[in-house]
């Protein structure tokens, strides 16, 4: 099961830079929150109007370092390392950052329901728990 939410992840961090709408629709809750490295909080809709606007633009993702972990048979959480590569709003955002998504199995899929991405130095240097 860990394998399969890995790739779904890694699946998204590729829907991300095609624009793939549809995908991102389909895996985020209509409640998913996002907190963004900046601080502030997206909702689901935000986010898709910014991917529909153009005013997010991925060039480049390259996930790392996966742990998940599961509370239960319907709920878990992953946390990884991305190196990306984009702008938003026309300011560049590339850089390393450590993502936490909580996701809870829905009618039989998994849904991402909260994700938060904090900036970092370069993973190379990043402490090992």
């Amino acid at each position: 099961m860990k394998a399969a939410l890995i790739q779904l992840d890694q699946d998204w961090a590729a829907a991300t830079v095609r624009n793939d709408l549809d995908f991102v629709k389909k895996l985020v809750a209509d409640d998913c929150l996002f907190t963004e490295a900046n601080g502030s909080v997206a909702t689901k809709a935000q986010v898709i109007q910014e991917m529909q606007a153009g005013t997010s633009n991925t060039t480049s993702n390259q996930p790392s370092e996966y742990t998940v972990r599961f509370y239960g048979a319907d709920m878990a959480i992953i946390r990884h390392n991305m190196t990306t590569t984009g702008t938003e709003n026309g300011k560049d955002v590339s850089g390393e950052y450590r993502r936490m998504h909580v996701l809870a199995r829905r009618e039989g899929r998994w849904q991402v329901v909260d994700s938060q991405s904090v900036r970092v130095g370069p993973v190379a240097v990043a402490a090992k728990p």
